[in-house]
This record gives structure tokens, sequence and C-alpha cells, in this order.
């Protein structure tokens, strides 16, 4: 008889108790390896497993403590499925204690070690991202108006690296190579030294925080990290003082007009009766 893949079958699973002797996961017989589901033995499956009390036809089994509160996910749902494939209706919320052949013991073992290794994979990765970064090796390139100047390499060692160490660094940088200059009088942003365009903006904390995550980035791949300096117009701030000197001379000058305009003062005059 065949069966149809696109049927539903329903098959009646027998309750049983669970007898020490038998492995938990597959229903063989640790005592003369009968797969109990679908033949009977004779052995007496109630005694727990020894050497002596072994054929020759099983090498040997491994005991388990079942604990669901420590147990890995695998575990877990391979003892689900097994208490439900065979009708045992052990509780699985409670720790107790059962056997396991030596095949169904290395499959689980085997599982552990792969869910252990994620594990270990993952915690690497938060670990990564969480660790700050101690050394910048950067190129920085100053751009003073139409004059651009020779990529300068620096290699930085910071014991906890925030954004106001890195910015008073290449402050101090661009003082000795322009002349002396402060933070607000330049941009800073930053990019792999290989790509084309502007960059990305580097004004504050937040955008360091994702300058660090890019950095680790390009590292990660082999890339060199250049940060461009990019000194304002001058020209445009003098004018912009200027003007706004200029608005406050107007104001100053409008207000001690008002000031100094003499006031207006009224005559009195007294008309002359006639009689």
């Amino acid at each position: 008889m065949s069966l149809n893949e696109n049927e539903v079958y329903e098959i009646q699973v027998y309750t049983r108790k669970y007898q020490i002797g038998t492995c938990f996961t597959c229903q063989k017989c640790l005592y003369c390896r009968k797969d109990l589901t679908f033949e009977n033995c004779h052995c007496n499956k109630y005694e727990k497993p020894t050497k002596n009390n072994r054929t020759a036809e099983v090498r040997g089994y491994r005991g388990l403590c079942y604990d669901a509160s420590n147990a890995q996910p695998f575990l877990k749902e391979f003892m689900k499925k097994s208490n439900l494939k065979f009708g045992y209706e052990v509780n699985l919320a409670t720790s107790f204690y059962c056997s396991l052949c030596t095949a169904c013991n290395s499959k689980i073992s085997r599982e552990n070690n792969k869910f252990g290794k994620e594990i270990k994979k993952e915690k690497d990765i938060i670990k990564s991202e969480v660790n700050q970064v101690t050394e910048l090796q950067l190129r920085i390139s100053i751009k003073n108006g139409k004059e651009i100047l020779p990529s300068i390499l620096v290699n930085w060692s910071f014991d906890d690296i925030k954004y106001n160490d890195l910015s008073t660094k290449i402050e101090q940088l661009v003082s000795e190579h322009i002349g002396l200059t402060f933070s607000n009088e330049y941009f800073l942003a930053y990019k792999g030294s290989s790509e084309v365009g502007a960059g990305t903006l580097l004004d504050n904390e937040i955008t360091f925080e994702e300058f660090l995550k890019d950095y680790k980035r390009y590292i990660s791949n082999n890339k060199k990290v250049m940060i461009i300096v990019t000194m304002k117009d001058k020209k445009k701030d003098k004018k912009k003082r200027e003007y706004k000197d200029d608005n406050l001379e107007l104001e100053v000058t409008s207000e001690e007009t008002e000031e100094e305009a003499p006031k207006s003062k009224s005559v009195k005059t007294k008309k002359k009766v006639q009689q």
C-alpha cells in the first residue's frame, strides 16, 4: 500500500511507560539492541543497564539527567518529539533521568556543540561591536580654499576615545600645518580613501559613533580611512560679520538720533480783551 504525500493520515499513538533500559529518543533496547517500535524482547528493561547485563550487540549507553531549565533548544525539541512519538506522557517540565543509546547521544552532542559555536559567534560579534576603538590609523586631508595639502598619515592611540578627543587631535594637527586654527573654523568629513565624493559629515557625538562603526568595517576589509578637513571661507564669514556690524551701527545711530532730536515746546499766548 502506497501513501499519498498530499493526504493527511491519522496515526494512533499508544501510551507506554518509559523504561530505563530503553533509549528515550529511539526506543532501542539497551540490552539486546532491538528496536522496540517494531518488535518485542524479553529483557528486564526496568533495570538500569550495566556492563554485566548487556549483550555484545550494545557497546554502551549514556545516562541523561534532563532539566528543561538548563537544556539547549535542540535537546528540548528532541525530547518533546520523542515524548509524543512514543506516548511516554512524561512531564518534561520537571527534571528526570533517562537513558540514551550511543547514536542518539552523539546526535545530541553534535547539535549542542553546533549551537554552542553559534552562540559564541554571536557573542564575539556583539563584543566586537561594543568594544571601543583604542587606535585610529587615518589619512588627514586639509583643504584650505583652492589649496589641498598632501595627505598626512597619523596613528593615534586612545584609552577611551570620545568625539572631543579626536576633535582636539585634529585641531592640533591642522594648527601645525596652516597656523593657529580652531575647530569652529573648518568642517570635518570622513570616507574610505579610495571612495569618491565629499564623504560623511563628522560634527558631533552621534555622527562620531557612526564613524567608529564604519571605521571598523573599513579596517576589516583592509581599507584606509580618510578624514577631510575643509576650511571655511573666511571672506564669506567676513562679509557676514561686516553686514551684521553695519546693521548694528544703523540701529545704534537711529536710536541716538531719536534721543538727540529737540523736543518741540508748547508756547502759551494770552489774547487781549477789547473794551
